[in-house]
């Protein structure tokens, strides 16, 4: 087994079931950081269907942990589903970012972070799809806007039958292995 496939199979259980790390390929330096909590309530306007509370659940649950929040979180979607008939829903969304430390503040580092580019698309993470285009449009003026992120590309054709939409976010993400500075 060759040592690129080692490290692979090394990094797997890492990352956890159902996320991808995709990063850029230049290595930062590891930064102190702690968690930061938000409690936002997203407003989704006349999306194009109508979503399941399912579906937003996970569709909002997996692009929060792509831009490395953590993995415990409260998400409560309103208005949604069939049973409502309204293309107009909400979600309440309450997790933790990490936020870097600088400084004399570095002495309460919980964690380390690196800064790395977030890709998302149709199927990255696998809960996306092409038709998600205008959701993330939505996603992206409004809970993307509020966070401690930095969108350095972002591309949208949320006109049927070709739909299709690319986000690539520079986010702190949790450095794997790495212990915080005392």
């Amino acid at each position: 087994m060759n040592s690129a496939r080692a490290l692979l199979l090394l990094l797997v259980p890492a990352t956890g079931v159902g996320q991808t790390v995709a990063t850029s390929a230049a290595t930062a330096t590891p930064t102190p950081a702690e968690w930061r909590s938000y409690d936002v309530l997203v407003d989704f306007r006349a999306l194009p269907r109508t979503y399941s509370c399912d579906e937003l659940w996970y569709k909002v649950r997996d692009v929060l942990l792509q831009l490395g929040a953590r993995a415990y979180m409260t998400i409560t979607p309103y208005d949604c589903g069939s049973t409502h008939g309204t293309r107009s829903p909400r979600v309440e969304v309450k997790f933790q970012m990490p936020q870097t430390l600088s400084g004399s503040a570095t002495r309460y580092a919980e964690i380390t972070v690196s800064e790395q580019a977030v890709h998302l698309t149709a199927g990255e993470p696998s809960s996306l799809q092409a038709g998600d285009c205008e959701l993330m449009r939505q996603m992206q003026g409004t809970l993307l806007a509020g966070l401690p992120v930095h969108v350095a590309a972002a591309a949208f054709n949320c006109t049927a039958p070709a739909e299709s939409f690319a986000l690539t976010v520079e986010a702190q993400r949790v450095t794997q292995g790495a212990t915080p500075r005392s």
